[in-house]
């Protein structure tokens, strides 16, 4: 899958340009690709200016610039910054965010950013964070599927994103027990993966807590991406959902992906 329409948001820190150069990573000339900056009526400070948000949107351009994408920037007006960026998100394939690394109670109680995007929007949503250091190693992928037919969609959108950037990618489930017939479904998406990098999964089965034993999967192979499927789940009914427990605690990038 070829994300073909993109929004980023901006908010001129550090991690809105992480976020700004993984939006662009995803890109190709034929991505149709918009910063935003969402500026809010509260006061929030000397780094929400609109001259720092438009100092924010032109870095970002001047970014996709560098990398021979083109790519549009505006900055509307609102409130607050969530609801603009969640309706604006609708008309994409794929919305990306950084995050400040709030809590996640706190985020979702008091409406941070990414605590909203995360459990607010129903397209592919990717929370962008600093990779680790590669070392000059491949960028590893790792795919968490719960063996459910609904998982189908993450594991395509991981085998494009590791074919279109030659990454690894690894697959991890952790047995809910919810999904008879899981292992046979975990298995061919290996096989689907395979087909797509050119290379077999390592495929991870550990005993525990699914978003613990995903995030500690990643922090030990030094993952940059983590791919995972999300049921729609909104409000405080997200805080025990796998998908939205993992944006929170990961310490690398997390790429939602609704289950149709």
């Amino acid at each position: 899958m070829q994300f073909t329409r993109i929004l980023c948001g901006v908010e001129g820190n550090p991690s809105s340009t992480e976020a700004a150069r993984q939006a662009i990573e995803l890109s190709t000339p034929e991505t149709s690709l918009r910063f935003i900056a969402v500026y809010t009526s509260f006061e929030l400070g000397p780094d929400y200016t609109k001259e720092k948000l438009r100092e924010a949107l032109d870095e970002a351009v001047g970014l996709a610039e560098e990398a021979g994408i083109s790519a549009e920037a505006d900055m509307p007006e609102g409130r607050y910054a969530s609801p603009v960026l969640l309706a604006e998100a609708e008309n994409y394939d794929l919305l990306v965010i950084g995050t400040h690394g709030h809590s996640r109670v706190a985020g979702i109680l008091l409406g941070s950013t990414a605590s909203e995007s995360a459990h607010g929007t129903h397209r592919p949503l990717l929370i962008a964070r600093q990779p680790p250091s590669s070392n000059g190693t491949p960028r590893r992928i790792l795919l968490a599927s719960d063996g459910s037919d609904s998982s189908w969609q993450a594991t395509r959108v991981a085998g494009a994103l590791g074919a279109q950037g030659h990454s690894a990618i690894d697959l991890i489930h952790v047995d809910d027990g919810k999904h008879p017939g899981a292992d046979e479904v975990v298995a061919d998406q290996a096989a689907e993966i395979a087909s797509a990098v050119g290379q077999e999964p390592e495929v991870i089965k550990p005993d525990g807590h699914a978003t613990e034993q995903i995030v500690e999967a990643a922090k030990e192979r030094g993952v940059s991406l983590i791919v995972c499927g999300r049921r729609g789940l909104t409000g405080l009914r997200s805080l025990g959902s796998v998908s939205e427990r993992v944006v929170h605690q990961a310490a690398c990038s997390v790429m939602l992906i609704p289950s149709d």
